[in-house]
């Protein structure tokens, strides 16, 4: 046992490390010598209870049960967190979706990051097999940014060509709930605007003799088809935070993660769960 505590440890210390040498500070970064402190306690405490049991001394056992237990319980609880992101991070195929959410992503220097770069990559590669979707682009502006996130995905989408009508903005939301929540709101604006519009047009084209609301389309009660782009690691989350605000089954559009970063960003995002999950967001 003592020798899984002191490999856990050397492996946080080494991944931090290399986080550090190829990709810089990142967010979370914290958690891995935080991880690796505890290891090397758990360590330790292996090393008194057996040195204690040899020597047949008397010593506290309530505490010691208590801390393998509250270890045992979040480790197995974080890896069956991590079983679900995996299960989660999948992408299913859907032509001519209505509505497609692009999870904002942090910038880099008021610039599109790798992360988000691929997400917005994505949504245009989307954009030009389904000419008719709308964009939701949602991201708000944090603490170290001049713009929000919105803002320069919307820049990075026109300038390679997705028309300015296809794109609505959310530039609002910090967290992913926010970003699904506010992006549904902005959704249903945009979907009342266009029967207003619709019911307008038919009231002007309706026949002489026949009432206007004789001839409005029926398509209106259709169900919006809403799809989510986002990172592999990030869509369980947001599906499930999108069925909990009100959309059944949300089409998952995933994009890459590096390699180096997929289990940082990972198991962040299973700490964010766990959160979401106590608060009752998801």
């Amino acid at each position: 046992m003592e020798i899984i505590f002191v490999a856990l440890g050397i492996a946080a210390i080494a991944y931090v490390i290399a986080i550090m040498a190829f990709n810089g500070m990142v967010t979370f970064l914290w958690f891995w010598p935080f991880f690796a402190v505890v290891q090397f306690l758990m360590y330790g405490l292996t090393r008194y209870v057996k040195k204690k049991r040899r020597a047949k001394e008397v010593f506290p056992l309530q505490p010691v049960v208590f801390v393998f237990a509250s270890y045992g319980f979040f480790m197995t609880l974080l890896v069956a967190t991590l079983l679900f992101i995996v299960s989660g991070a999948h992408s299913r195929e859907e032509k001519n979706l209505d509505y497609v959410i692009v999870m904002g992503a942090s910038l880099q220097d008021n610039r599109v990051s790798t992360s988000l770069k691929r997400r917005l990559d994505r949504a245009i590669e989307y954009s030009k097999d389904n000419p008719e979707t709308i964009f939701v682009l949602s991201g708000g502006r944090n603490d170290y940014d001049r713009s929000t996130e919105a803002t320069v995905m919307y820049y990075y989408m026109i300038q390679r060509g997705v028309p300015a009508d296809n794109l609505l903005l959310e530039f609002y939301s910090k967290s992913t709930r926010e970003k699904i929540g506010f992006s549904l709101a902005v959704i249903e604006q945009d979907n009342e605007q266009k029967m207003a519009d619709d019911e307008m047009l038919n009231a002007m084209d309706a026949p002489p003799g026949i009432a206007p609301e004789d001839i409005l389309h029926v398509e209106h009660d259709k169900p919006l088809s809403i799809g989510i782009i986002t990172s592999e690691f990030n869509m369980f989350r947001a599906r499930r935070t999108a069925q909990r605000l009100g959309v059944p089954n949300p089409c998952p559009i995933t994009t890459r993660t590096d390699e180096l970063m997929l289990v940082h960003w990972s198991t962040r995002e299973a700490i964010a769960i766990i959160k979401d999950r106590i608060a009752g967001n998801i």
